[in-house]
This record gives C-alpha cells, sequence and structure tokens, in this order.
C-alpha cells in the first residue's frame, strides 16, 4: 500500500511537471507573436548581368542615328537617398516607419573641406539598410521613395535619420546644391573603345523638390512577408546601372547632368526608377529568441 502511495505522487508530480512546461511555452509563444520584427532592404548594384565595381571599365554600346558607337563608362561613385519608407499589409493598410532616410553608396574616397572629423570622407559601400521595429503583421508590397521631402530638402539645418550635412556631403563637395540635398548622383569617366583616347568627366545629378514629387516607387511582393519577432523579413532590390545609361541618347554630349538641366534630370529620375530599380527577391527568415 506503502510502494502504491508513492508511486501515485510520483505520476502526478510528473502529469504537472508536464503540463507546466506546456503552459509556459504556449504563453512564450503568443507573446513572441505580437512583438516587432525587422526588416532588411538590399540594393544590390549590378551592371547587367554582373556585378557593378568601381574603377572598372564597362562596355557599352550606343546607337544613335542609325549609327553605332562603342563606348567605355568607368564609375567611381554611385549614391542616392532612401525615403519615406511604407509597408503595405494585407488590408492594403499603410504602414510608415519614422524617420526613414537612409544613404546607400558606393563611392571612392571624397574630399570634403567642411567635413568635421578631417578633410575626406572614406571610400564606402552601403548596400543594405536594416530597419527595427516593424509592426507584426504579413505585408504584400513596400514603398519608398528616391529623394528628399521638402520639409528636409529647404532646412539641412534639420536632422532625422541619416541625413545631415557631415555625412560626406558637404558644401563644397556639392552633395548638396545650395541649402539642399542631391538625390542621386552618378559619376565616374566616359571612353571612346576605340581610335582616339579620349575621356570626359561623367557627373550625373538629380534634386528639387518638383522632382521629389514623382520620385515614389511602389513594389508589390511576389508572396507575403511575414514580420514579426520570430520572422524577419528581407527583400532584395537589382539597381543595374547600365540601364541608367539610357536617361539620355547622347551621353558624350550630355556627360553633365544637373540643376540647369531639369529635363535631363526628370529623364534621369524616371530611368533609376523605372528601369535600373527593379525587385529582385523576397522572402521571410526565422529568427532564434534569446
Amino acid at each position: 500500500m506503502k510502494k502504491q502511495t508513492l508511486l501515485f505522487v510520483a505520476v502526478a508530480a510528473l502529469v504537472f511537471t508536464s503540463c507546466e512546461k506546456t503552459e509556459i511555452k504556449e504563453v512564450e509563444k503568443i507573446v513572441y507573436a505580437n512583438q516587432a520584427g525587422t526588416l532588411s532592404l538590399t540594393f544590390d548594384a549590378q551592371y547587367g548581368d554582373g556585378d557593378f565595381e568601381l574603377n572598372k571599365k564597362y562596355p557599352y554600346q550606343l546607337v544613335n542615328s542609325g549609327s553605332t558607337y562603342d563606348m567605355e563608362f568607368e564609375f567611381n561613385r554611385l549614391r542616392y537617398w532612401v525615403s519615406n519608407v511604407k509597408l503595405i499589409d494585407k488590408d492594403n493598410k499603410e504602414h510608415a516607419v519614422p524617420d526613414s532616410y537612409y544613404l546607400v553608396e558606393e563611392t571612392n574616397e571624397i574630399v570634403v573641406p567642411h567635413l568635421v572629423n578631417g578633410e575626406k570622407y572614406p571610400a564606402t559601400k552601403r548596400e543594405e539598410v536594416m530597419i527595427k521595429d516593424i509592426p507584426f503583421g504579413e505585408y504584400k508590397a513596400v514603398k519608398f521613395s528616391i529623394g528628399v521631402d521638402q520639409k528636409y530638402n529647404d532646412n539641412i539645418a534639420l536632422t532625422t535619420g541619416e541625413l545631415g550635412s557631415l555625412n560626406g556631403m558637404g558644401v563644397s563637395d556639392g552633395w548638396m546644391w545650395f541649402t539642399s540635398y542631391k538625390f542621386l548622383t552618378l559619376a565616374g569617366t566616359i571612353h571612346w573603345a576605340d581610335g582616339t583616347p579620349t575621356s570626359k568627366a561623367l557627373s550625373w545629378e538629380t534634386g528639387s523638390n518638383e522632382l521629389f514629387k514623382g520620385a515614389e516607387k511602389t513594389v508589390d511582393l511576389t508572396t507575403p512577408l511575414k514580420i514579426d519577432a520570430q520572422n524577419s523579413g528581407k527583400v532584395t532590390f537589382k539597381v543595374d546601372v547600365k540601364e541608367l545609361l539610357a536617361a539620355t541618347d547622347l551621353p558624350w554630349v550630355n556627360n553633365s547632368i544637373s540643376q540647369n538641366k531639369k529635363e535631363l534630370m526628370k529623364a534621369l529620375r524616371d530611368a533609376f526608377l523605372s528601369k535600373s530599380l527593379t525587385f529582385k527577391e523576397a522572402g521571410s527568415a526565422s529568427v532564434e529568441a534569446n
């Protein structure tokens, strides 16, 4: 009788312990499912089907007025602002990411006389943007702009996100136009591939509040993206620099695009948004709990 009593107590304790563990796991699962998660936006720079590299000559065949011209482009700078990021959930509700201003860039060293900690902005490559505190949910589209909205573009003394005048964007460097930002810049050298070894500097830029009005892009995802504390989201875009060159039929003549060539700036903006920047892939990855 004594043995049976002990056996009953042991079994009861085991059952109670098992139930207790199960309940704890369920509570943890519920808590994690309702917490915010992270989202990664990657802008993968390429030239055609290959990787984009600075200081490398890329062939480019220009067809104009029935004639073909073989040229080469060598780049030393690609920079642009990604801003006003919004996620669209499965119910078509937009979730704006606060203070979302990110500088995506691949650049050689830049001389910046007004930079506080020295006179040179270091060579930098940055293709990935990590965004925290994304509300948990399922998202079917991503929306963002290339450039800076009027509130901050008209007053560079206002700072938010990564905006500011000390991130290698000094006045004399020209990344800021008079008291405003450039939205996109592509710089380097244009070469004739054959014949006379002639070359020209390439400097293409976009900016202005007027151009920002048409600088938004919405990307629909092939499958909904689940984001919470246990699932991080990742969206990858392809940025084909070769497609960006189609902004003008006369790159040799229009080797310089800036604020005094508004129509070409608009063409450059549109080429980037509609041809150069395209959706590549997206997915969710499991995140281990701490």
